[in-house]
């Protein structure tokens, strides 16, 4: 499509005709894209933004899962299209190039399944002066990839994906989200979704997704959800 409202949103309304799980939609421009907790996302024409319609897991949580791997296949999609790019992850579900933010994930349910959008910042990037990770582009980086091909690398690598992550479980994903990881072993600061925050060393990723910190009082401990911040080089 050339221009939609939200590709998750019109994912929902076609949805209604075609309940099945593999519905995706594709959209060179909308007019009222969002992110995380409703946040508005730029969405000029130049950039690629999809939306796919997936079945659930067995919970809430490994619902969630469905962030992790969209973002290692959208990590491997990058790596095949332009592999002087070299990707790298940044918990929970940043896909960062050359230290600056290429894209956003989104997960909201639509009944027994899950609408799984993506913005992929291809030719522009929205200012973000203050941003710790600012927001970049692959054109930016020295990528000019063509939209068409940048879009079956990604719907082939979350095929993919989706197929470990429903055969293997989490623990196959998060071992290919560790080899492209940023901060694993480094200081990190996590800033909760209440305010609070949290210091000290990221140990690893749990099975489940879970971020392991050991704090600066040698106690471990989950994090589930929340930023973390550390340096864009480590």
């Amino acid at each position: 499509m050339s221009e939609v409202d939200s590709t998750n949103d019109e994912v929902r309304r076609r949805a209604v005709q075609d309940p099945a799980p593999g519905l995706v939609v594709a959209a060179l421009k909308q007019t009222a894209g969002r992110g995380r907790r409703g946040r508005p996302w730029s969405s000029p024409t130049g950039n690629l933004y999809l939306s796919a319609r997936l079945a659930q897991g067995k919970t809430l949580g490994e619902t969630a899962q469905l962030s992790y791997v969209a973002a290692v296949a959208l990590a491997q999609a990058l790596a095949l299209v332009a592999p002087h790019l070299q990707p790298r992850l940044k918990w929970p579900n940043d896909v960062l190039v050359q230290g600056g933010k290429i894209s956003g994930i989104l997960l909201e349910t639509d009944g027994d399944a899950v609408i799984l959008g993506m913005g992929i910042n291809v030719s522009t990037a929205p200012e973000a002066a203050e941003a710790l990770y600012p927001p970049t582009s692959l054109k930016a980086c020295g990528a000019d990839i063509p939209l068409p091909e940048l879009l079956r690398a990604i719907l082939r690598c979350l095929a993919d994906m989706v197929a470990v992550w429903q055969e293997m479980g989490m623990e196959a994903i998060a071992q290919r989200w560790r080899q492209q990881a940023m901060g694993i072993g480094k200081p990190v600061v996590a800033r909760l979704q209440d305010g609070q925050e949290r210091h000290g060393i990221f140990v690893d990723l749990a099975p489940d997704g879970a971020m392991i910190l050991r704090g600066e009082d040698g106690q471990v401990e989950r994090v589930l959800a929340g930023d973390v911040f550390f340096k864009p080089q480590a």
